[in-house]
């Protein structure tokens, strides 16, 4: 255990082989409307600098927009599998 009792990771953490993504909305070109606090979007960003990492994102088709806004800090997803299948995103 660590201070104050919190237990904390042992040895070096691992990279994911992808990594899956929650969503409000997407768009075809891999936007992805998140929960507004950037989380997804800076651990991809610190996982894409070791390595390529692909992010799918989950979600229903019905969540499909035509265009979602894209900021410099926000990471565009791979793709996204709904209820349909996977749609290759880019």
């Amino acid at each position: 255990p660590g201070p104050f009792g919190t237990w904390h990771p042992m040895g070096e953490a691992l990279t994911p082989d992808v990594l899956l993504v929650p969503m409000l909305a997407f768009d075809a070109r891999g936007g992805r409307l998140g929960y507004g606090g950037g989380y997804y979007d800076r651990t991809l960003a610190e996982l894409r600098a070791r390595r390529e990492v692909p992010a799918l994102g989950f979600a229903y088709g019905g969540q499909t927009v035509d265009a979602v806004p894209h900021g410099p800090g926000d990471a565009r997803l791979d793709g996204v599998v709904t209820e349909a299948g996977l749609l290759r995103t880019g």
